[in-house]
């Protein structure tokens, strides 16, 4: 399984560093730049995997969830930090986050995280990557989870 699991991360990490890399600060977010949003796309499990890998003790990366501390304490993706999408705080907890950072946001489905992405935007943020099917899709890509 680990082996299987270092190979996926690996050939996503491949795939990553062939594609162009755009600087965050070129296209402001929400402009479409060659087909997608430069600094605001979704991505998949295994390509957030690799991404987590790649940037591991990068300052200017954060892995960040927006479900509840309870389910935060079920398990998270490596290194995460919580933010619950649903306190009454939220927004003002992403306002205090340095705009200049990239971030991976995921939740349980893909729902919340993709409500929270409407914030990011509205605040000026410049680079949020979206993690598609959250930790439902992060299980069953056979990932593992951190308590």
């Amino acid at each position: 399984m680990l082996l299987w699991l270092a190979a996926l991360c690996v050939a996503a990490y491949s795939v990553q560093a062939m594609l162009p890399r755009i600087a965050p600060d070129t296209v402001r977010a929400g402009q479409q730049t060659a087909g997608q949003a430069t600094g605001w796309r979704d991505v998949p499990p295994q390509e957030a995997a690799a991404i987590m890998e790649q940037r591991r003790g990068d300052d200017a990366f954060m892995v960040l969830d927006v479900r509840t501390p309870g389910e935060f304490s079920e398990g998270h993706l490596q290194g995460a930090r919580n933010i619950d999408f649903t306190s009454p705080e939220f927004r003002d907890r992403v306002r205090s986050l340095n705009r200049n950072r990239t971030y991976l946001v995921y939740c349980r489905s893909g729902n919340r995280s993709g409500k929270a992405l409407e914030v990011f935007r509205e605040l000026g943020f410049a680079s949020v990557l979206h993690m598609d099917g959250g930790t439902l899709a992060w299980n069953a890509a056979g990932l593992p989870l951190e308590k």
